[in-house]
């Protein structure tokens, strides 16, 4: 069964990263030399079936609706296994973010594409009541799906104890948390676990973390954003590894 992704920077990546597409859905009248002529060209250069289509066709095959003139069919998402994650990861600073039933794609996708952009190993969902890589994840990533291994467990508590035997220390983020996170050891060898806004983390994955952390607020909203919480600590952990180099 194919899925679609949708979205220029998110196709360009599947593209060039040689993950199999079967046909390429591109706004007709696309004018030489513009973006989608150039993913039109580049598709074809990889041997796939270019069809320019009218807007309202993209509409109606588009997720959400921001599809930006393109969509791919392509093969299912493959989801990375822990494992090999944990098995390529030697000793040494490494990151790992890892989201407690966040169920909204499009944070999915932002906190892939910050685990990219800090050099993370790779994000760990759970199976269940958790976002999947569907069209939006895969936009909002950006691209960063394709280089980002993202793991599908079937349990999140077990997932964390296997990364604790390979050395890795469980950070968790709670707004009830009494130490701030610039005062915690954000370094080394870290697994960033977050939960859903409102609900947050579950009781038995906030008793799998080592620490909790929460970040400081001066406004009237109490938290940010899931995505926008996971891109501060993963910088965080890449500012105290960087300096540590």
């Amino acid at each position: 069964m194919e899925e679609r992704v949708e979205g220029r920077n998110a196709v360009e990546a599947l593209l060039e990263a040689g993950r199999p597409v079967s046909t390429l859905y591109v706004l007709e009248g696309a004018r030489h030399g513009d973006p989608l002529d150039l993913l039109r060209s580049l598709a074809v250069s990889r041997g796939v079936e270019v069809r320019p289509v009218p807007r309202r066709v993209l509409d109606s095959m588009s997720e959400r609706g921001a599809h930006q003139g393109v969509i791919a069919a392509v093969a299912p998402f493959v989801y990375a296994s822990l494992d090999d994650v944990l098995g390529s990861s030697p000793e040494g600073p490494a990151l790992l973010i890892a989201l407690d039933h966040v169920t909204d794609p499009g944070n999915l996708g932002a906190v892939v594409r910050t685990a990219d952009v800090v050099g993370a190993r790779g994000v760990i969902v759970p199976k269940d009541r958790s976002a999947a890589m569907t069209a939006s994840a895969m936009k909002a990533a950006a691209g960063a799906a394709e280089y980002v291994p993202v793991c599908r467990e079937p349990n999140l508590v077990r997932a964390l104890e296997r990364c604790k035997q390979h050395g890795f220390w469980v950070v968790g983020g709670s707004e009830a948390a009494e130490t701030v996170a610039w005062e915690a050891p954000i370094e080394g060898r870290i697994v960033l676990a977050l939960g859903a806004e409102g609900s947050g983390l579950s009781r038995l994955t906030e008793r799998e973390c080592d620490l909790l952390v929460r970040l400081p607020v001066r406004g009237r909203v109490g938290s940010l954003n899931v995505s926008a919480a996971a891109a501060v600590l993963a910088y965080e952990w890449l500012r105290r590894t960087a300096l540590d180099q």
